[in-house]
């Protein structure tokens, strides 16, 4: 285990996957990591801009920005437009989205979709080993994508499971999943 991660369960997904085709949220320390891992893949970097970081403390730069690192297998197409093809996806921290399920590292849904869109077709799997609140399976769900969601944490398990049938984490009734 490295930067708080077990990177050996990189090689269980590439070994269940039909192709490699990854999206892996992580931290600027785990990059060269998944560098070295998917040396052999096709990379990129995506990262999302947060327009409304959090302060700085003295003699460091803003955390304004989160880490998405992507890697394919040659022979994956990516189905990108030059409307959602930009690496950098720019929005303020999802404080409302943090507050309705209860989840301090949750992304936000239309970047998830976008990353989805991009890298799969409608009736593929999407698998999301680290579910937190559910807005990859909830995206997956938007998408006409057949999702599996695994969790650890019996609280956010159930968040996501409720997120996806219209529930909010405090227990109320949603009309609108987003």
């Amino acid at each position: 285990m490295r930067h708080g991660f077990n990177y050996s369960i990189i090689n269980e997904l590439k070994r269940i996957m039909k192709k490699t085709n990854i999206y892996i949220f992580c931290s600027k320390a785990q990059l060269k990591d998944y560098f070295n891992i998917f040396a052999e893949e096709n990379i990129d970097l995506l990262v999302w801009h947060k327009t409304n970081p959090i302060p700085a403390i003295a003699n460091n730069y803003l955390s304004d920005l989160e880490y998405c690192f992507f890697a394919r297998e040659k022979g994956v197409e990516v189905h990108c437009t030059y409307d959602n093809s930009s690496k950098m996806y720019e929005s303020p921290m999802n404080k409302k989205d943090k507050e309705k399920f209860r989840h301090p590292t949750i992304k936000p849904l239309p970047f998830v979709k976008r990353l989805i869109n991009n890298s799969s077709n409608e009736g593929d799997i999407v698998l999301d080993c680290f579910s937190g609140s559910g807005t990859t399976c909830v995206a997956a769900k938007e998408l006409n994508r057949q999702y599996i969601g695994i969790e650890i944490d019996p609280e956010y398990h159930k968040i996501s499971v409720d997120r996806l049938e219209g529930i909010l984490a405090n227990g109320q009734t949603s009309m609108f999943i987003s």
